[in-house]
């Protein structure tokens, strides 16, 4: 039979006091510490044109975060009024076609079409383009909701204003698009909006 080995009262508390600290550690991190897995969701708008490619493409000309649950009002002749509305601008990405997002944002597209103008460096320079509009759409790793009533693909007669409402909720990039073949770099006409 061996003898009971005899440990000094440290060892037992020094025992509990590891115990006791890493059960603490858990429920700090567990119960007081908040649960944060990424920014907010915001409400962006993105004002934009839609030209033939041969003329720039979509070009963003504004973003802003909107402040409030209701939409600025719109309409298709004269495009969206911001009177009243709480907005607050932000410097989009510097090539005027990527948007940045965050999974859950939700993104209000503005887009104005614009006719050709001539010379449009093709031959003859009247064919730079092939229809009276462009198309929008979105697509990407997850199904794009689409909210307020708006549809895709999208049609922006040239002269007029077209806006949808959409919403992410799989990360990763996704390209918008234009839908109607509209001139020779028809295939070219599109940007991206990356869903991190």
């Amino acid at each position: 039979m061996q003898a009971p080995k005899k440990h000094l009262p440290v060892v037992g508390i020094l025992g509990l006091v590891v115990i006791a600290s890493a059960g603490g550690g858990i429920y700090y991190y567990q119960f007081l510490m908040p649960h944060v897995s990424g920014p907010p969701p915001a409400h962006r708008l993105i004002f934009m044109t839609a030209a033939i490619e041969e003329q720039g493409g979509y070009h963003i000309n504004n973003t802003a975060f909107l402040n409030q649950t209701n939409l600025p009002s719109f309409d298709p002749s004269m495009g969206y009024n911001l009177t009243g509305v709480n907005y607050h601008n932000y410097q989009g990405e510097s090539d005027n076609k990527t948007i940045a997002a965050h999974v859950g944002d939700t993104i209000t597209f503005y887009i104005y079409g614009k006719n050709a103008t001539s010379p449009c460096n093709t031959n003859p320079a009247n064919e730079c383009w092939l229809s009276t509009a462009h198309g929008f759409t979105i697509s990407g790793p997850g199904s794009v909701n689409v909210k307020n009533g708006g549809s895709l693909p999208g049609t922006i007669p040239f002269g007029k204003w077209f806006t949808v409402t959409v919403n992410f909720t799989v990360g990763g990039t996704y390209t918008y698009f234009c839908t109607i073949v509209c001139s020779p770099l028809h295939g070219q006409m599109l940007g991206h909006i990356n869903v991190t």
